[in-house]
């Protein structure tokens, strides 16, 4: 029975985070919905709406993950430790305190939560477990992506404009250091998989900026580029390694 303990935890906490979103979708707490939270402190490193979409095929594949636990062929150190538990902790407060536009606290915890997702995917380096492994780098990913675009946010959020030519030169800036940390991290916890998310993510600022702000665009677009070489990078390294 104790070894059941966590696994059944963490349904339990996800369960409470999913019922969180939801509130925040049907009730708008704070009075908005995220979207329009979204739209509030819109910036040129926000990606089209549809790219948020990317929550489904992430809570589709936690929800496998919840399932497998349960098995004792897929039990690994993640299903018996707090982890996973602090994620949807943190996951569920980042809604409420955004919501409520407590922007600077909402941020705190979004670090939070890509400490904790980063953890997870460190325990999960030298695990053999491929769903899990992709389960929490296309997680991680999201949220690596999330974080920065929470800083942005902030900075939106106290009135810290520029004119548009020095806004798109700061916009690249950030693509630039936000890839090279989203490579660093794919390289240091050895899952290529955060790519599908960062990628994503970098394409739906490609789709917002196209017609607008063009240079912003294809800076997004070389940004998807050298992720997906870097992804390869790190995949094929992890197999060399794991042979060797």
């Amino acid at each position: 029975m104790k070894s059941l303990r966590y696994p059944l935890l963490n349904v339990v906490f996800f369960v409470l985070a999913i019922y969180v979103n939801y509130l925040s979708v049907v009730t708008n707490l704070g009075g908005r919905t995220i979207r329009e939270l979204s739209d509030k402190y819109d910036n040129l490193f926000t990606p089209s709406n549809q790219t948020f979409a990317i929550w489904s095929l992430i809570y589709t594949l936690v929800t496998g993950f919840l399932i497998l636990q349960f098995f004792k062929k897929y039990k690994t150190s993640i299903t018996q430790n707090p982890l996973f538990i602090l994620s949807c902790i943190f996951n569920l407060s980042w809604i409420v305190f955004w919501q409520f536009e407590y922007i600077f606290i909402s941020l705190l915890v979004m670090l939070a939560l890509l400490t904790t997702l980063a953890l997870i995917n460190l325990e999960l380096k030298k695990d053999g477990n491929l769903f899990y492994r992709i389960t929490f780098g296309v997680y991680l990913g999201w949220i690596c992506i999330a974080t920065i675009a929470n800083v942005t946010t902030f900075l939106v959020s106290k009135a810290i404009r520029f004119d548009v030519s020095t806004e798109e030169i700061i916009t690249i800036g950030i693509l630039a250091v936000g890839s090279a940390i989203v490579v660093w991290i794919m390289r240091t916890v050895r899952n290529a998989s955060l790519a599908i998310a960062v990628c994503w993510a970098f394409y739906g600022i490609y789709v917002k900026r196209n017609a607008d702000h063009p240079v912003i665009a294809n800076t997004a677009l070389f940004a998807l580029a050298l992720i997906v070489v870097a992804a390869i990078w790190v995949a094929v390294n992890k197999k060399t390694v794991q042979q060797g």
